[in-house]
């Protein structure tokens, strides 16, 4: 047991290697996010410049979905193991359930005979006491959040002499990138962070890794939703500039002022302040009276474009899609079983796969710190909704044909055992399982009798 436990450690430990073919860049296509090659790729301080509006709301959705969905430390007693040293508690049927029917989470619960949820560890302690600025909720979001704009997300591991993790510093993913030495067998032999002028390297065993899929570079960086939806975020960014200063300074007059003869300089500014002194601030709708031959002429001038607001729109869905949101979420044009329905689509398209992205690079990198054994892993819970009158029927059902006790309902709902619902009751009769039928059948027996 010990020897297999201290190879896995080595194993993980070690550096890891590629094939000398993908060492080098494996992209080679256009470096333009256009197709008129007219904007090339944009920069992280650029992704992280045009964070706003839709955009925004989408990632700030998403990393704040996340961080409401903690991931909790659970561990698999296999048959001859001992039980667990660390604190723990049971966890209801559906739990054990879900947890031995996620594919992912199979290497851990496949030989597991029974699974407990770890109520009082290290880890624990360490998630909530993130480091003296963050909780363990602006770990989480931040997380996400970086990954949304940026497509990764980086972890620096603060441990002790014995090598336990003492504190988690997120770093500002727009500073860090994952740097391969020429020549180099490894992945990454050391990730650069940036502040200003100066340089910092951080060995790969100190930084964990969060990244979104990348088909551009699957080994060292991610592609964000915000990278994806770089032109249409662009888009409306350069839109509502325009906008604002259309508002601000428009330079098309609202109305031209003429005479029938010439005016000189100082009469025009006369004019000028006069007509503005009169109209402006809430002063349209006045009478004017003039005292010589004026003519004036109004420019009719939309506020708004239709065209424009139509290709707004779709921009915002384009935007909205890239991010996995529902443009539903994003309006109040909608009813109840709208919003329902896209909570469940956003639950189970947008926030499971993120949670479960996040949970294996956990069991992957952090976990072997404090349990080389792979008894301890960690997983979120199941974001999607629940229909809550089909779970109420099949509790029905478990109930009626003697799947559950009564009992293990009520300690599911948290509530007191009562004497008479440790065993099953049958359907029909309704009466416990030990008990002999009584009825017509022990009547027509007293009858023979």
């Amino acid at each position: 047991m010990l020897k297999t436990i201290l190879q896995r450690l080595a194993s993980w430990l070690a550096a890891k290697t590629v094939p000398a073919g993908l060492c080098g860049n494996q992209w080679t296509g256009s470096d333009f996010v256009d197709s008129l090659k007219r904007s090339r790729n944009p920069t992280p301080n650029e992704l992280m410049a045009e964070l706003k509006a839709t955009a925004w709301t989408c990632a700030t959705i998403n990393a704040a979905v996340c961080a409401s969905f903690p991931p909790r430390l659970y561990v698999a007693t296999a048959a001859r193991q001992p039980a667990p040293k660390c604190q723990t508690k049971s966890i209801s049927r559906q739990g054990e359930r879900r947890l031995r029917t996620a594919p992912h989470l199979g290497a851990y619960t496949k030989a597991a005979r029974r699974i407990e949820e770890v109520s009082d560890h290290p880890l624990l302690t360490l998630l909530e006491q993130v480091n003296p600025i963050h909780n363990a909720f602006d770990l989480w979001e931040l997380t996400t959040l970086y990954q949304e704009v940026h497509g990764s997300a980086y972890w620096c591991v603060e441990r002790d002499g014995l090598g336990v993790p003492t504190e988690i510093w997120i770093l500002p993913a727009q500073n860090v990138t994952a740097e391969r030495e020429r020549g180099s067998r490894n992945i990454v032999d050391y990730y650069e962070y940036r502040s200003g002028a100066s340089r910092q390297r951080f060995d790969p065993g100190q930084i964990i890794h969060f990244r979104y899929p990348n088909p551009r570079d699957p080994y060292r960086s991610g592609m964000s939703p915000l990278q994806a939806s770089f032109e249409q975020v662009s888009l409306a960014g350069e839109y509502t500039a325009l906008r604002q200063a259309r508002m601000q300074n428009r330079a098309i007059p609202d109305a031209i002022i003429s005479g029938d003869d010439s005016l000189g300089e100082e009469e025009r500014d006369r004019l000028e302040a006069q007509w503005n002194q009169k109209f402006r601030r809430g002063g349209a709708g006045r009478v004017v009276i003039g005292d010589q031959g004026l003519r004036v002429q109004l420019l009719n001038q939309s506020m708004g474009d239709l065209a424009a607001l139509a290709d707004m729109k779709a921009t915002k869905e384009d935007i909205a899609n890239a991010f996995h949101v529902p443009l539903s979420m994003l309006t109040t044009n909608t009813n109840l079983a709208n919003i329902q329905a896209a909570e469940h689509q956003h639950m189970s398209k947008a926030i499971a796969p993120r949670l479960q992205r996040r949970d294996e690079k956990l069991n992957e990198q952090l976990i072997p710190l404090y349990d080389p054994s792979r008894r301890l892993f960690l997983a979120s819970e199941d974001p999607v909704p629940i229909n809550r009158e089909l779970s109420a029927k099949e509790k029905e059902l478990d109930l009626k044909y003697g799947v559950v006790t009564i009992n293990e309902d009520r300690m599911e709902r948290g509530l007191e055992p009562v004497p008479w619902g440790w065993v099953p009751w049958l359907p029909k009769i309704w009466v416990p399982a030990d008990q002999k039928a009584t009825g017509q059948a022990e009547t027509a027996e007293e009858q023979d009798r």
